[in-house]
């Protein structure tokens, strides 16, 4: 039983450590830039900042982007603009221009279409999934005080039992009681 009980502790504690090592890999080599950021199961998550696109999704809100789906008209699209940053809104149009696609988009929530055309190259993905509210606590948690809050304190607390336990100032063992 002892054997079991220190197996088990000692896969939680791996455990542990794995996941906070994927979040700081996640959180900071994938910090802003998309190409750097893991796909799980072939998708992409990215939390919204703005409110162009409601009353699809607000910001805070955070979508799933499919890498591998071809976009068509009519798909939330997923696109690097030229001034670098992420933007996220509806193809409207579609067109061919010297043999390249390009794509007209417009947030759900705009008057007027994007300046901006739009090539294929330039779409990092199509939305396919919306996970609400999400986005503020992943930002909470890339921010210095949640990154403190999730991932340090929780791997230091792990250490600092193991190490109380193997100097023995910690005893995970019943103590028998004497009967007389």
């Amino acid at each position: 039983m002892k054997k079991v009980l220190k197996i088990s502790s000692t896969i939680v504690i791996v455990l542990v450590v794995l996941f906070a090592a994927l979040a700081m890999v996640y959180f900071f080599l994938a910090k802003g830039n998309i190409d750097k950021a893991p796909s799980i199961f072939g998708y992409k998550p990215l939390t919204i900042l703005s409110n162009s696109m409601q009353p699809a999704f607000n910001a805070g809100d955070i979508i799933l982007i499919d890498v591998e789906t071809e976009p068509k008209e009519g798909d939330v699209i997923t696109y690097k603009h030229p001034d670098g940053v992420l933007v996220t809104h509806r193809a409207v149009r579609t067109f061919e221009q010297n043999g390249t696609m390009f794509f007209e988009t417009k947030g759900d929530n705009n008057e007027q279409v994007d300046e901006v055309l739009i090539s294929r190259e330039n779409i990092v993905g199509v939305q396919e999934k919306i996970i609400p509210k999400l986005g503020y606590v992943a930002q909470f948690m890339a921010g210095p005080i949640g990154f403190f809050i999730f991932i340090v304190m929780p791997i230091l607390a792990v250490i600092i039992i193991e190490i109380f336990q193997r100097l023995g100032l910690i005893n995970t063992k019943k103590e028998e009681q004497i009967q007389g």
